[in-house]
């Protein structure tokens, strides 16, 4: 082939490492439909409301499916420490496997004495509205390419914070809000400093969900992949 096309700088250097063409590989980011992905507070009241949660409360979530690579036992650790921090917050879990009928997890929050914080909604078709409903969307995952879900909450005007995986970095635009993978210590860290800035500074936090949108509309809309597309494909 003329070009090799990678969603993911993380996998234009893996598949470089392993023996592809450098020349011919060529980064295309993944685009997103922006009238599906907005800010809409009242899908997210919805979706607060459904779970019974007030409008008050700091709702921190995570969408993705029970997998090891999503390590959710990471969040899981982070959410405790947080918890003996005194912050007070519920956390929503959403995802194929994400549900009451999965032991496993279950006796690890009941361990972990998170059984009153950790709701498990399983898997949704209404993500927009969940992304809106969060105030914090985190990404505790080992391993990732181009991980959608933060693309997805930054359009919705979600904060969010992640490990340092795949691309996550470079949807983020901002350091300060990744943390080494597997590092549950400084995950909590950035959970608690943003919920420091979502209730001491609003001017802050209404400004960094502002730049969020601002960043994915700019970088990662659907109209600028597909036009990434057309300039490969038909340059000549």
């Amino acid at each position: 082939p003329e070009r090799v096309i990678c969603c993911a700088n993380k996998a234009l250097s893996v598949h470089s490492d392993i023996g592809y063409q450098k020349s011919k590989l060529l980064v295309i980011s993944n685009g997103y439909d922006l009238g599906q992905f907005k800010p809409d507070s009242a899908s997210g009241e919805l979706v607060r409301k459904e779970m019974g949660l007030a409008s008050d409360i700091f709702l921190i979530g995570m969408v993705g499916r029970y997998d090891p690579q999503k390590d959710h036992e990471n969040l899981l650790q982070a959410l405790a420490n947080v918890v003996n921090r005194k912050l007070d917050f519920r956390c929503l879990l959403v995802g194929k496997g994400m549900s009451p009928d999965n032991n496993v997890l279950n006796e690890r929050i009941i361990a972990l004495g998170l059984q009153a914080i950790v709701l498990l909604v399983g898997q949704r078709s209404d993500i927009p509205a969940v992304m809106n409903a969060l105030d914090l969307h985190v990404l505790s995952s080992s391993s990732e390419g181009f991980p959608n879900v933060l693309a997805e909450a930054m359009a919705c005007g979600t904060a969010c914070v992640s490990t340092d995986v795949g691309d996550a970095r470079d949807i983020l635009g901002d350091p300060n809000t990744c943390c080494p993978a597997g590092d549950s210590e400084a995950l909590a860290k950035l959970i608690l400093n943003m919920a420091e800035e979502w209730k001491n500074n609003p001017s802050a936090w209404q400004e960094r969900k502002r730049a969020g949108v601002q960043r994915i509309s700019d970088k990662f809309s659907i109209e600028t992949m597909v036009s990434a597309y057309e300039n490969c494909w038909f340059k000549k």
